[in-house]
């Protein structure tokens, strides 16, 4: 399609809105006789149209208060329709700023429309239309893109704010700690946590070293132990496998309440082919044995504060289902100062059990053995302990003197002080302890309640 010079359209300013059909008439071009007979019915159709209904008034109505302005007459190029612009266009009856100034053809009534002599004419024309189409389109798009506006939060008070918790303090290592070794048979997280010091004792059960925690200096006992094919393992509740029986032992008594009276395991290490238990270590201590020895004829009153606590450790340990089976006075660590008894060493101890045990499995001291070990198939743990406490209280008091030397005297013979000065109720307590017949023993409840025990005065 091409336009002729003379047939290009004024330039239009669109003064209001509203629904607008807009009619493209065209010429000079070169028809038909068909064609001819279809513009002249087209022509006639359109020259309905008065000369107010030109396209400048009827796109742009009068506003409110506005007197019409008859135009000049319609160029020829407007009178012919075009079918693209005959449809009502849905985007011209949107409200746009584009149509609000007024048309510079209503400013006088006689001023004759000037026509444009070149082709920017029809562009300029193009170009506005255009922005009235899209201009809806850009404040649809410029709407949709609104910024969220935070809320104002005002600014706390510093006063007010609460202050800052100080980080927790590192605790130290959680005790019952299972660590594997590396191949020079030491364990690094041991000489993480441990330093060893000297020696502080040895014997068939291993060595017990003198030890530093890093982690607060505090001083502790380390007991070093072979592996052998006669270890006992023991079952305890909490743990996924068997442990070797001292520290089964042990983890049992560090239940809540726990007895001032037993040592306590702080730390515990498996090596391939040693043990390394981490404990308490009182100090200034010594074996109750070693006491003994230093401070022979021990009054009854020093005697009586040492036998109120080995019966407590005693006590706790059965309460903790723990038979240690190996009561005697070097199993015992005392406080020089306080006088405050340790039981240690349950590596020949069990689980308590109402059964008994096996007499021919006995591996507790000879010298402190119940007679029910040589003359019975089985031996119980309360009266087997009863026993132990009766031959410990009389080597208190006879100057570290046992009451029995052999088998035969532990089953037959009768006992007899050494020592002359002896209340008859201390011998009272030591007869009942050592009965033969472990069933007529009296319990460690029973031991507790005794005169001598209680009395202060004796």
């Amino acid at each position: 399609m091409s336009l002729s010079e003379d047939n290009l359209c004024e330039e239009l300013s669109l003064s209001s809105t509203g629904t607008y059909i807009v009619e493209w008439r065209w010429s000079g071009l070169n028809i038909s006789n068909k064609g001819k007979q279809d513009r002249d019915r087209r022509l006639s159709n359109a020259s309905r149209l008065s000369k107010s209904d030109s396209l400048q008034e009827w796109m742009c109505p009068p506003l409110p208060g506005q007197v019409p302005v008859e135009s000049a007459e319609a160029s020829p190029v407007l009178k012919k329709t075009s079918p693209v612009l005959k449809k009502t266009s849905p985007v011209l009856k949107k409200t746009s700023p584009v149509f609000t100034e007024a048309s510079p053809v209503n400013k006088s009534s006689t001023e004759k429309p000037k026509k444009c002599k070149k082709a920017k004419g029809f562009g300029s024309f193009m170009k506005m239309l255009w922005k009235a189409v899209k201009y809806p389109f850009l404040c649809c798009s410029r709407a949709g893109a609104v910024d969220v506006v935070e809320p104002f939060v005002p600014p706390a008070d510093p006063e007010l704010e609460p202050e800052p918790e100080p980080e927790p303090e590192p605790e130290p290592p959680v005790p019952g700690h299972c660590a594997l070794n590396t191949s020079n048979g030491e364990s690094t997280d041991f000489e993480a946590l441990y330093d060893a010091g000297e020696m502080l004792g040895s014997g068939g059960f291993g060595k017990v070293y003198e030890g530093t925690r890093k982690f607060d200096g505090k001083r502790v006992a380390i007991k070093r132990m072979r592996k052998e094919d006669s270890d006992v393992y023991l079952s305890i509740p909490g743990h996924p496998k068997p442990l070797i029986t001292e520290v089964a032992l042990l983890l049992k008594m560090r239940q809540e309440p726990m007895s001032p009276y037993a040592i306590r395991l702080y730390d515990w290490f498996e090596h391939p082919r040693k043990f390394t238990l981490i404990m308490e270590f009182p100090e200034p201590c010594e074996s109750l044995l070693q006491y003994i020895l230093d401070n022979p004829q021990l009054d009854e009153s020093t005697a009586r504060v040492i036998m109120r606590q080995a019966v407590l450790a005693v006590q706790h340990c059965i309460d903790r289902d723990v038979f240690h089976n190996d009561v005697h006075a070097n199993n015992f660590l005392l406080t020089t100062n306080t006088l405050q008894l340790k039981l240690i060493d349950f590596g020949s101890g069990h689980l308590l059990s109402s059964d008994g045990y096996d007499s021919k499995s006995y591996i507790g001291m000879a010298d402190y053995c119940p007679p029910e070990v040589f003359t019975d198939p089985l031996y119980h743990a309360v009266p087997t302990n009863v026993w132990s406490l009766g031959v410990l209280l009389y080597e208190i008091m006879n100057d570290c003197a046992l009451p029995f030397l052999t088998s035969t005297d532990i089953t037959q013979a009768e006992v007899t002080f050494k020592n002359s000065s002896i209340s008859e109720e201390c011998k009272d307590l030591i007869r009942q302890c050592l009965t033969r017949d472990p069933t007529k023993r009296p319990t460690l409840e029973q031991l507790q309640q005794h005169d001598w025990i209680r009395n202060e005065g004796l």
